[in-house]
């Protein structure tokens, strides 16, 4: 009998043990759970502030495009109103294309009769609009970069196709930018009202093999 009782306290402790042993596991499957969801909670939160953070960023990115695309349009528009007259607007049309942002530049042209017709600026009113439309680009585009671009404009023959009517107002639209602007402009060009536009004029000629340059005025 004593033994039997023996024996039952012997399990008695033995269960008793084990219970202090599991009663120690859950509690520290407890604390291990708590700081999951706790590590969890915090992902979540991160996840959340990456998200507003990313969303931030593309509206944010979106209105520096919206700025940088009305100032160029302003820019180009005003160079092409300067040269042409009033009748013409140049727009750029932003859209996306497998996620990346596209641009396509147009001319919107009015007639007397106040009819609005848009094109391509390679179809509207011939080659002296695509000059002019490339050269006030390059114009817009060095003084929007950032950091700022120092030095003088280097132009070569930026008015090859503009005919003769329009030679003069390009000549006084180049000083304005040097003016504006207030950088040395560079030019190279076989057009005698854009040379003769010229604080300084060299003249460039081949003899033999070699070029000689002498200054005109």
């Amino acid at each position: 009998m004593v033994e039997k009782l023996k024996e039952l306290e012997e399990k008695i402790s033995a269960y008793r043990d084990l219970y202090h042993r599991r009663k120690g596991q859950e509690q520290q499957l407890q604390d291990e759970l708590k700081k999951v969801s706790s590590q969890l909670e915090e992902v979540v939160t991160e996840q959340d502030t990456l998200q507003e953070i990313r969303v931030l960023l593309q509206e944010a990115s979106s209105y520096a495009r919206e700025q940088a695309r009305q100032q160029v349009e302003y820019m180009v528009t005003q160079a092409l109103q300067y040269i042409f007259g009033p009748e013409l607007k140049f727009e750029i049309q932003v859209g996306e294309v497998r996620k990346r942002p596209e641009a396509e530049f147009l001319v919107t042209s009015t007639y007397s009769d106040g009819i609005q017709v848009t094109t391509r600026p390679q179809d509207a009113r011939g080659g002296g609009v695509v000059d002019i439309i490339s050269l006030a680009l390059r114009l817009a585009l060095l003084q929007c970069y950032k950091p700022t671009v120092e030095g003088p404009i280097i132009l070569d023959e930026p008015a090859k196709h503009v005919s003769e009517e329009y030679s003069s107002r390009v000549a006084a639209f180049l000083k304005q930018v040097s003016d504006y602007f207030d950088r040395q402009v560079i030019l190279v060009t076989h057009n005698n009202q854009l040379t003769h536009s010229g604080d300084k004029v060299f003249l460039v000629e081949m003899k033999g093999s070699k070029s000689e340059v002498k200054q005109v005025s």
